[in-house]
Formats: C-alpha cells, structure tokens, sequence
C-alpha cells in the first residue's frame, strides 16, 4: 500500500513537471515610429543591396583588404566572443526549466554500530551510502521562462551589435584605403608643386641678379616655397597617420601595411541605392539591437512582477545503502512566499519598467540618427559630385592653360614665370579634384551605410540556426 502511495505521488510529480503556468511578462509590440519620405533622395520599392556592396567600386585590392578585415579585425573578434558569452547566459536561463538532480556518496570504515537508515532497529551501520536527489521549481507565474525570453533577446542583439559593427569595420575599411591612396596621390602633386615654386624662384633670383625685379619679389617668392613645402609634410602627416589607422582596422601592425594604390581615376563610383524609410527598420542591426534591447526590457518587467508570487519547488529523495532493505524514498516540496521585502519587489518592478521606457526612447532615437545619417549621405553625395564636376573643369582648363603658356614661352611671347605660375594653378587644380574625388567616395560609402549595407535579419537567424 506504501509503495502504491509513493507510485501515485511519484506519477503526480511528474506530471506538475510539465505543466505550464501563467506569465507575468507583458506582451511586446513594437513602438510606433513615423517614416516620412526622404527629403533629399527618391527610394524604389524592393531594392535590393549585395551583402558584398564594396565590390561596385571596382577595386580588386579594396576587395583583398575587406576579406582580411572581416577575418582579422580586433573588434570583431572581440565580438564574437561576446556571443559566446551571450549564448552561454541563455544557456544557464534554459536550465531553470529543467529538473536538476545530484548524487552524493559517503564511504564509512569503522566499528558498526546500532543504528538504521530506516527504521533504527537494525543492528550496524553500512560501510557505503548514497543519496540521489531530483527537484524541480515550478514556473507558475513565468519567471525563469521570463528570464530564457531576455536571455534570448540579449543573445539576439549582441549578435546584431557584431552585425552592426561589422558594417561600419566595412566602411571604414573602404573609407581608409581611399583616403591612404588619395593621399598618396596628393603627396605627389604637392611633391612637384615644391618643384615647381623652387624652379620659379631660381628664375626670380636671376632676374634679381640682372636688376630686373626687386628683393621684394624675391622674398615673396621664398614665401611661396616655404608655404609649399609645409603643404607637402602636412600630407606626409595624414598620410602616415591614414596608413597606420587602415593596418590597426585590418588587425595587423602598421609596419606591416602593404597597399599598391596610387591613384583613385580608375575607382567607379556605384550607383545610388536608396531603400524607403520604413525598410531602415529591418535592414538596419543598429536599429534591430536597440529593439533586442527594448526586448529584454520587456521580459525584465515579467520577472520583476512573477517575484511578489510565490514559488513552489518539488523534488524526489532516494536514499541509497549497500543493505537494500536501508534505501529510501522521500518525497518533498516547498513553497516560497514573499511577505514584506521592504519595497524591494515594488522598487525592481518601478526600476524594470523605467528600463523599458528609456529603452524606447533609445529606439525611437536611434531610428532618429539612421534618418539623419541617410539624408546626411544624400546632401553630400549630390554636393560632392557637382563640386567634383566643377573641379574636374578647373583642372582641366588649368592644364590647357599651362600647355599654351609652354608653347608661348617656345616663341618668346611670355617668360618663364608665366610657365611657372600656370604649372602652379594646375597642380592645385589638380590637388582640389582629387579631394573632391575622395570626398565623392565617401559620401558614396556613407549612403551604403546608412542604408544597412547589404545585410538583413535573416542572415542573424540562420546563423543562430545552424
């Protein structure tokens, strides 16, 4: 009849295991959010980016570059060992569903005595026990599922964050290459401009010499050569400095950078892919891990209102020994009520919720910046591209202007130094173009940023999956 009892009881005890109980947490919905139409650019429907957007500026080394940084960089990995970190967190939140059991043993070697695990009437005390013991906490009120949905959520939008760093690691890569080889070429121009300027000056000093111009212009001229030589170490400068920030985002030492580039003509500039408004809010992880964030704030509240509920926990007791007749089985609960905390339990639910406002407000905000930073490209792009345009011209008629004063000063129609000064307007002309071509580039990489790239959630989801 015992044992039937115990059989009935185990059967119940199993059988709570398994049911579920009510949640606490409140049901999620997403902010509302307005998604006017772009002010300074024209979107299309279904647009669809490459994940591998860089590869539209044509650049086989830019590509090289970008591979190695995906695989290298410092702050990616980084990253990916907080998704490890986040992944083991909802780990241990899972585990709070599940039954725990543990074993115990204890060996005894000495003189037997009367006592018995049972019922105390027998004569001795064996050399081997053992206890085994399974309990269970039931989840009435949703608590630990509470905690699993945060758990969840936090491993979500750390994943997004890694998406999201992995954008702007894109971005920068693009941006710093172009900037080293944009560099590099305006080192050269101002290199030959240094040249030019000290050319100019040996004609003024001769003219001075023969009494034609003054100590005035010689000075003058000296100026001009002083003030091209700063330009020239001023981008000796950038470009070290541009160079050693590309080798750090590539995860590798400045000593070690290797970039062949020298000139941006040959880069094309892809076309404008505009994405509307409201697709920011999917196509965007920045934006997907603040929502992951608001998230969490929504199943904290669940937990902080399950904690003025009580818990119950069950669990099993078999007590093991090396005489069957000692074993036992025992079965026990508890329950765990909270009766005066002190405020505490109203202070963690005004605290959670609070949480979850500002986490809106985070949200709303960040789709606020997304909004800024698309039309942000847009403005620059549509401006860099006429004042590159204009610049191009500039340069151009400089050059034309600098080939008729040479074919003059064949015929003796003017001096050297109009030959110089000409050269001197088209290596600024020039300079001014390749700055304006730089900044072309980047407003392009801009715009490909603040339209999320090429990435999307379910890249996130799939490998979560697998």
């Amino acid at each position: 009849m015992k044992n039937r009892n115990n059989r009935s009881v185990f059967i119940l005890f199993m059988t709570v295991i398994f049911l579920t109980g009510c949640s606490m947490t409140p049901v999620y919905e997403r902010p509302d959010v307005s998604t006017p139409a772009w002010k300074n650019g024209e979107a299309s429907e279904n647009v669809q980016i490459a994940a591998d957007w860089w590869k539209g500026f044509g650049s086989d080394e830019l590509n090289a570059l970008m591979k190695q940084a995906l695989n290298y960089n410092n702050d990616l990995q980084a990253s990916l060992h907080r998704i490890e970190q986040a992944r083991a967190g909802l780990q241990i939140a899972g585990a709070s569903l599940l039954p725990s059991a543990s074993v115990t043993t204890s060996y005894m070697n000495g003189p037997r005595q009367a006592f018995n695990i049972t019922d105390r009437r027998n004569k001795g005390v064996p050399n081997f026990t053992g206890d085994a013991g399974i309990s269970y906490e039931l989840d009435l009120f949703g608590a630990n599922r509470a905690e699993v949905d945060a758990s969840q959520a936090t491993l979500l939008g750390t994943q997004y964050a890694h998406d999201a760093l992995a954008l702007i690691v894109m971005g920068d890569v693009a941006q710093g290459y172009f900037n080293v080889v944009n560099l590099r070429k305006r080192h050269r121009i101002a290199d030959e401009n240094v040249k030019s300027v000290a050319d100019l000056l040996k004609v003024v000093e001769a003219r001075f010499q023969n009494g034609s111009v003054t100590a005035l212009d010689v000075a003058q001229q000296e100026i001009v050569l002083s003030n091209a030589k700063a330009e020239l170490a001023s981008v000796e400068q950038k470009l070290s400095v541009a160079e050693n920030a590309l080798a750090v985002i590539l995860g590798q030492p400045p000593q070690t950078l290797d970039v062949s580039g020298r000139s941006l003509d040959k880069v094309s500039l892809p076309p404008m892919v505009v994405v509307q408004p409201s697709d920011l809010l999917e196509r965007r992880p920045d934006i997907r891990k603040a929502e992951a964030d608001l998230v969490v704030a929504n199943a904290n509240i669940g937990v902080a209102k399950a904690a003025y509920f009580p818990s119950i926990n069950l669990g099993t007791n078999l007590l093991l020994a090396a005489d069957p007749s000692a074993s036992a089985l025992a079965l026990f609960s508890s329950i765990s009520a909270p009766i005066f905390q002190g405020g505490k339990l109203e202070g963690g639910l005004k605290r959670a919720e609070g949480r979850q406002a500002e986490l809106v407000e985070n949200y709303k905000k960040s789709i606020l910046v997304s909004f800024q930073e698309a039309e942000d490209a847009f403005a620059k792009l549509k401006t860099t591209k006429k004042r590159q345009n204009a610049l191009k011209q500039a340069m151009v008629k400089s050059r034309e202007a600098y080939e008729i004063s040479g074919k003059q000063y064949q015929l003796s129609a003017v001096d050297f130094q109009t030959v110089l000064n000409a050269q001197r307007m088209m290596l600024q002309a020039e300079d001014n173009h390749a700055r304006a071509r730089f900044e072309t580039l980047s407003a392009s990489i801009d715009l490909f940023k603040s339209m999320g790239g090429g990435w999307n959630s379910d890249q996130t989801q799939n490998r979560e999956g697998e």
